[in-house]
């Protein structure tokens, strides 16, 4: 990605993810809290999908998909890379939720979960929350 840079690292343990955070932040000589803020540009829930809106959102996908009467959450932020965070955080604390797709690069990210409407609704309050507590700078 060129405009949007993405660096991916990958360990077994999670205490080697922190090294080598710790160690990249040091190198940049940054801290954690030199990252920009994430900010929610849209968060959204679409109740009781119709069969066809589904055959629309799922017509992409490869893996999970909507299904008609589920509830859709439909997040939209930057900058793009929490939407992995959101979307894990989500999926963590609400278990009853569907990633239906997950967009972590470019200008914005983009998340679309599905469920019942009051696991959609608890998702969607738990992101703005957890996204609500990541310190940073404003854009």
């Amino acid at each position: 990605e060129r405009q949007f840079g993405v660096l991916e690292i990958h360990a077994r343990q999670s205490e080697a993810l922190d090294e080598a955070g710790s160690a990249i932040l040091k190198s940049l000589k940054m801290k954690a809290e030199d990252q920009l803020r994430p900010e929610i540009l849209v968060i959204d829930v679409v109740a009781d999908i119709t069969d066809r809106h589904a055959v629309i959102i799922n017509r992409t996908k490869q893996a999970s998909m909507v299904l008609p009467g589920e509830s859709l959450l439909v997040l939209e932020l930057v900058p793009a890379l929490f939407a992995s965070y959101a979307a894990n955080e989500a999926e963590r604390a609400v278990p009853g939720v569907k990633l239906v797709d997950v967009r972590m690069i470019g200008a914005t990210g983009r998340v679309y979960m599905s469920g019942s409407a009051r696991d959609i609704g608890a998702a969607r309050d738990h992101i703005a929350a957890k996204l609500g507590e990541i310190r940073g700078r404003a854009a």
